[in-house]
Formats: C-alpha cells, sequence, structure tokens
C-alpha cells in the first residue's frame, strides 16, 4: 500500500469511530486486495483494501448478500466505500482451514465445506451472475503464455500454440456439458476459516459464477496447496454425489468424471495464475505450489485417452522434468 492510500484508509477509519493506530496488516492477497485489522469498542474487524482502478468492490458486495440470504458464514459487511474501495467487515479470526488440516481433522473439517457447498448449489441466488462458459479461454491461455512461455522459457510457434489451443477446447467442451450450478470458483483451504458456529467462514467468493456442479467440490479435494490420499478423495465425492443426486446427476462414473475433468481445466489454470503472480506482481511463493499441481494435471492427462494428444504435447514438451529441476 503506498503512504497516500495508507493515509487515506486510516482517516476513513477514523471518520468512522474506528481506532485507526490499531490497524494491523492481516494478509495480502493474490490479487491486488490487501487486507488489515483494526479495533473499534475493544471489537476487532476485518478492513478490505481493494484499489478501484484494479477491481471493483461491487461482485463482492453483491455475492455476499446472496450468501448471507442462504445462510452462509460469511462476514457481514459494517461499513463501505465503492468510490474510495474500502470496506469493514466481520473478522473471521485466524484459523484458516490450511494451518489446521491433518489427517485427524480432515474429516470433520471436511464435511463442513461439503454441507457448505451443498447450500451454496441450492439454496443460492443465482440470478445476475456470469456464466462460467465465458471465462475458459481466458483462464487457459494464461498457462500458455505465463507458464509455458515465460516461466519455463519454451518458444512455441503459432501452429504450437493453436494445437494446445485445440485440446484445451475439447476440455471446455466437456465442461460446457456438465449440469450447472452455483460456483465459489475458489473454494479451497485458504478460503476456508474454522468457526464455533455455521463452519466453515467463507472468503473469496467475489468471482463466483455458474458453472459446473463439480468445481467448487475438485478445488476443495483437489486443493493446490495440500494433497490428500485417493481413498479419502472417493469417499468425499461419493458422500458429495449421494446428497446432490437428481435427474441430471444420477451416474456416479459421470460425476467422477466431471469431476476429473473440472480439476484438469482448473488447474491449467491455476498453473497460469501462479506463474503470472511470480512475473507480473513478485509473489514467487505461488511458484511451489506448481509440482503439486501439475501432479493433478498429469494423472488425469495418463488416464483418458481423448486426453492423450494434449498429454502427448506436454511430455513432448519434457514439462515434469523441467519443473522438478
Amino acid at each position: 500500500m503506498s503512504s497516500t492510500r495508507e493515509q487515506e484508509l486510516t482517516a476513513w477509519l477514523s471518520d468512522k469511530g474506528y481506532d485507526s493506530s490499531s490497524l494491523s496488516v492481516l494478509s495480502a492477497d493474490a490479487s491486488f486486495r490487501q487486507y488489515f485489522r483494526v479495533n473499534k469498542n475493544d471489537i476487532s474487524y476485518a478492513v478490505m483494501d481493494c484499489p478501484p482502478e484494479d477491481e471493483s468492490l461491487d461482485s463482492f458486495l453483491k455475492i455476499t448478500e446472496k450468501l448471507q440470504d442462504a445462510k452462509l458464514n460469511v462476514p457481514e459487511i459494517f461499513d463501505c466505500d465503492s468510490t474510495k474501495g474500502f470496506l469493514v467487515i466481520t473478522d473471521l479470526g485466524n484459523d484458516l482451514y490450511s494451518k489446521k488440516l491433518n489427517d485427524e481433522t480432515v474429516y470433520c473439517l471436511y464435511t463442513d465445506a461439503l454441507e457448505a457447498i451443498v447450500k451454496m448449489q441450492t439454496k443460492v441466488d443465482c440470478a445476475g451472475l456470469q456464466d462460467f462458459d465465458n471465462f475458459y479461454e481466458e483462464e487457459n491461455n494464461l498457462y500458455i503464455d505465463w507458464f509455458l512461455k515465460k516461466h519455463l522459457n519454451i518458444e512455441l510457434d503459432n501452429a504450437a500454440s493453436e494445437q494446445i489451443k485445440t485440446e484445451f477446447k475439447k476440455i471446455n467442451n466437456i465442461l460446457k456439458s456438465i449440469p450447472k450450478t452455483f460456483v465459489h470458483r475458489d473454494f479451497h483451504s485458504r478460503n476456508l476459516l474454522i468457526t464455533d458456529l455455521n463452519n466453515p467462514g467463507i472468503i473469496d467468493y467475489q468471482d463466483a459464477v455458474i458453472g459446473p456442479v463439480t468445481y467448487d467440490l475438485v478445488s476443495l479435494l483437489k486443493d493446490c496447496y495440500v494433497t490428500w490420499n485417493d481413498g479419502l478423495v472417493e469417499d468425499m465425492l461419493e458422500s458429495f454425489f449421494n446428497r446432490m443426486k437428481s435427474d441430471t446427476i444420477n451416474n456416479i462414473s459421470d460425476f467422477r468424471y466431471w469431476f476429473e475433468i473440472t480439476g484438469l481445466q482448473r488447474h491449467i489454470k491455476a498453473i497460469g495464475i501462479f506463474s503470472r503472480l511470480n512475473y507480473r506482481d513478485g509473489k514467487s511463493g505461488y511458484l511451489h505450489d506448481i509440482p503439486r499441481t501439475y501432479a493433478y494435471m498429469d494423472k488425469v492427462l495418463n488416464k483418458y485417452k481423448e486426453l492423450s494428444t494434449l498429454n502427448e504435447i506436454f511430455s513432448n514438451l519434457e514439462i515434469s522434468n523441467k519443473i522438478s529441476q
């Protein structure tokens, strides 16, 4: 945060009756947002700094209302200045899932998280949300431009790039055929907090869309920041499937396939974003998550015949070897 913006924030908080001298850093986001803590009458609040020239608060405000109406545990909004990009919200604490997950806690915590996904998919009003179909190509291109070309320094001519894009379109077409629902879009261990009531607390949902029924599930179970054994993933997948059975979700084999293809696209996107965060935004820590994320991709690419061409392309580029060096 620039000194000028920090002065604006502290002045705004003071005007609203907060103790601006108590302002402290809470966390940085993978986006342009920053989070702080501030006190008022001995109560701690979270402060979101979202520079309006980089990102509007409108989506966050709209999705917050939708999730609150569905009785999900998201922050309450206490003060807001959309023009400046300042927001005071509930302080949900420090107990991120990512800090507390282990073999003893995972089933309990993930059961609560699965229940939250069920609630999002059955209770949240999707009116006015964008369709995820509109974003797949843009997300896939991040992988080509920032990971293959920038991070791995692979020289791709137009023909090679188009060949990869053609294979990505095949994945996109599968995704478009999957039943759609509300999608948080980043439902993983760093965006879930352990709370005493209505666990989990949910954050970072401003990019929500209408998309594949398996998207949030795979974000949770094939988390880019933590890996679980296949048995646990299958148990959770089956539990969720049994909760969500319907006329359009009625075959566990189809559902498992949707889950894996959805995960493939998500991990393609994530690797592109991790690379961009390093080179554009100077956030190098995310590079450590690329090998885990690519391992998810590699497993799916080797499993399905319709992905064999893309698998061959990536094998010829020796991606696995290059990211392990």
